[in-house]
């Protein structure tokens, strides 16, 4: 498809680009998709002009239904690619996510769409590939990913070496901090390509997935519970971007569905199981099984996790639903979550002021949720070494504690700001354009005051 140019003028400030920005999303990720999808209507309205690149996926409807078109990268990335790509980056399969071969093609493919279509710099979230293909063509790359930072309460499970879990965190966790920053993993391969363009070479994985920009989508109110945790500078954390516009208009997402607002309100504690679009079926389930041993009213969000007929037979204290336009409400009517590490899912949860019981999939989800147990608001279970107990034992911890969890929880949404990282990332990514030399005018308004 050919690049799309839309342009608009802000309410205040109107940019006219020499060139159009490129957005970059994984479009086989729901939440890369959506974050891309919001912030590029945002720099339209303030007048920026907007190519999407896409190497295939199911969520490339959501930049279609929002008026762009997409410029398609080869290769597209075959089902076997985007589970290759999503365990390796999980810890669930060995080996590298981009062998050398498969990245020398997206690499290709990218430096074509990008001299194309002309672009003048390319936002990422976060095709890492992009560090290698806008080099080669000499322009900046800015990336927008949830916020880097260090471990604190123990070592993710990706991480975990079985021959040293005897060891306590407070000697792990240092060493792990080290050589996260330190780190090689996954260099080899981008390594390769970049001495073959004759680039410099990545000295850590860290320094892989950063930009030339790095913006974060976290708010330094939330991130800050540990000491030294900044690892940007503070005008680059641009704050969580809601998707809500996506999905559900204005009127369906400020009502919760009444069959479930009566639930919830009922004499018995209430729960609240979501996992996104990236949780584990068997845990899911494995979890829906445990609740419903209990004495609580539970509300399972499954998404697209679990079909209907892989459902395991459950009593009428579970209800089950694949979706609702008002989750976010939902989870300020329970008394306790029970989440993934997604940064949506634990943003909804820190706003909502309620406790929750974390289950990181990978090790961004372990830094999300770690930052939840450090404002004293909730626990983080390991999803690879978990025991039926463990949940059991936490779910009593947090009710036989509530006032203190909730206390802690309700402390953390006040410090809050509001969410319009959409609105900040925009604006940011338009005053790095300034910054490249890619503003060709601004245009402000008339005076009409006189």
């Amino acid at each position: 498809m050919d690049n799309v140019v839309l342009v608009g003028m802000a309410q205040n400030i109107g940019y006219e680009l020499r060139k159009p920005v490129g957005f970059f999303p994984l479009f086989y990720n729901l939440a890369e998709a959506g974050r891309a999808v919001v912030v590029a209507k945002r720099v339209v309205e303030r007048g920026g002009t907007v190519v999407f690149f896409s190497h295939g996926g199911q969520y490339e409807y959501l930049a279609l239904d929002a008026g762009f078109r997409i410029v398609r990268c080869d290769p597209v990335y075959s089902d076997d690619d985007v589970s290759r790509i999503i365990r390796v980056n999980r810890g669930e399969q060995q080996g590298v996510a981009y062998p050398v071969s498969f990245l020398w093609e997206v690499v290709k493919g990218e430096i074509a769409a990008f001299k194309k279509t002309g672009v003048g710099m390319v936002v990422s979230f976060v095709n890492i590939p992009c560090v290698l293909s806008t080099r080669a063509v000499g322009i900046p790359l800015v990336t927008v990913q949830p916020a880097m930072s260090r471990f604190h309460v123990r070592v993710p499970d990706a991480f975990e070496v079985p021959v040293l879990r005897w060891l306590p965190q407070r000697v792990k966790v240092p060493v792990l901090n080290y050589v996260f920053s330190h780190s090689k993993r996954l260099l080899g391969p981008f390594n390769s390509v970049a001495g073959e363009l004759g680039l410099p070479l990545f000295r850590s994985t860290l320094s892989m997935v950063m930009g030339d920009v790095t913006l974060g989508t976290d708010y330094q109110e939330f991130i800050q519970v540990f000491s030294h945790e900044w690892l940007l500078p503070a005008e680059n954390y641009v704050g969580i971007i809601p998707l809500e516009e996506l999905f559900a208009d204005a009127q369906k997402s400020s009502r919760v569905d009444p069959v479930l607002a009566e639930y919830i309100s009922g004499d018995r504690r209430s729960i609240l199981v979501t996992m996104g679009s990236s949780g584990d079926k068997d845990l899911f389930i494995r979890v829906l099984k445990i609740l419903d041993t209990l004495p609580y009213s539970v509300v399972a969000i499954v998404g697209n996790i679990v079909a209907e007929e892989e459902l395991p037979p459950l009593s009428k204290k579970i209800v089950v639903r694949h979706f609702v336009p008002s989750i976010d409400k939902i989870h300020r009517l329970v008394d306790l979550s029970i989440i993934h590490g997604g940064q949506g899912t634990v943003y909804a949860a820190a706003y909502a002021g309620k406790p929750v019981i974390g289950f990181p999939m990978q090790f961004e989800q372990h830094l999300n949720l770690e930052k939840l147990v450090g404002h004293g608001m909730g626990l983080m279970l390991s999803r690879w070494h978990f025991k039926d107990q463990d949940l059991l034992k936490a779910i009593q911890t947090i009710f036989s504690n509530y006032a203190q969890y909730v206390d802690k929880a309700q402390q953390l949404a006040q410090k809050l700001p509001p969410p319009q990282g959409d609105i900040r990332t925009a604006e940011r990514i338009l005053t790095l354009c300034t910054s490249f030399g890619l503003i060709k005018n601004k245009h402000f308004p008339k005076d009409t005051t006189s």
